[in-house]
């Protein structure tokens, strides 16, 4: 039975299992959601048993299926850490993985999440890489990019994917701004406004605010996020921050909550590599990510 089932596949039920949906699942893994129900059925005549339950609103694990897929998280998690250990060979050998981050604003956690890495590996030198390319894969200034931390929904087909943590969003506006005596500041107060955005995050914001949201006033601009805020500070626009990047805004800004209809506006950040990508420092680095950032 071993020889008839594919790693990938395997994943797959993992990824179908957290989406409670073979659309839904499809749509994270890349492939057309017809060949990944085929491939969970076959799964399941390979195995002699059902793996999920099929309903109307989705799908969920069987009993077996709950005791398959939980010992199959423990065994495809030591398989990853088989795998970097037999990849990277000497610990000690020095390793490079060049990471583009296609985050919203600021790195927000993607940021800690690099130096944390870097901290606990110090034999893997990382170089970090804006960008508005959301695949990993492409050169940018002729340096191949292993891995993409992003916070847009949109995956290429045939990438590989980890889904993370998420952030809440913020607005930071002008100390002097009408809206900055305002502890939470509504989405539809910010209509009339100029929103600053940096090269290629205007495309994020369908993701962060919902398709349905009505945008304002968009500006892109070429520059550092710390350039961005310091625009903000001077009055020529607002702009959106992780919460958690708070203390970073510059005199002359404050950073306020960001609301639509009273909630909190979230943005979910993932972590996509190809799969052919042989940098032995690779899969140290998503294995990090699973163990310590995966939602």
């Amino acid at each position: 039975m071993r020889n008839s089932i594919q790693l990938a596949t395997l994943n797959y039920a993992l990824v179908v299992a957290e989406e409670g949906s073979f659309l839904r699942a499809a749509r994270r893994a890349g492939i057309d959601h017809t060949a990944l129900s085929r491939r969970i059925r076959d799964l399941e005549y390979a195995m002699g048993t059902r793996i999920f339950h099929r309903h109307a609103r989705g799908v969920g694990p069987t009993p077996a299926g709950e005791r398959f897929l939980e010992r199959l998280r423990s065994v495809l998690l030591e398989l990853d850490n088989t795998l970097t250990l037999a990849r990277t060979g000497i610990q000690d050998e020095q390793q490079r993985l060049s990471i583009r981050s296609n985050g919203l604003i600021l790195a927000g956690r993607a940021l800690d999440a690099i130096i944390e890495f870097g901290q606990r590996y110090p034999n893997v030198t990382t170089s970090l890489i804006e960008g508005s390319h959301p695949e990993p894969g492409g050169a940018l200034g002729g340096a191949e990019v292993d891995v993409t931390v992003t916070s847009s929904s949109r995956s290429a087909g045939g990438a590989f994917e980890l889904r993370l943590w998420n952030d809440t969003l913020a607005v930071v506006v002008a100390s002097n701004h009408p809206l900055a005596s305002n502890s939470v500041i509504e989405w539809s107060e910010l209509g009339h406004e100029t929103l600053l955005v940096r090269r290629g995050e205007a495309s994020l914001l369908g993701d962060a605010v919902g398709n349905g949201a009505q945008l304002p006033t968009i500006v892109e601009h070429y520059v550092s996020a710390g350039i961005l805020l310091r625009l903000v500070g001077n009055g020529l626009g607002v702009a959106l921050i992780h919460e958690g990047d708070a203390s970073s805004v510059p005199e002359g800004a404050v950073c306020r909550k960001l609301r639509i209809g009273g909630k909190p506006v979230q943005m979910c950040n993932f972590v996509r590599w190809r799969p052919d990508n042989a940098n032995p420092a690779l899969p140290i680095f998503i294995a990090f990510l699973r163990d310590r950032y995966s939602s």
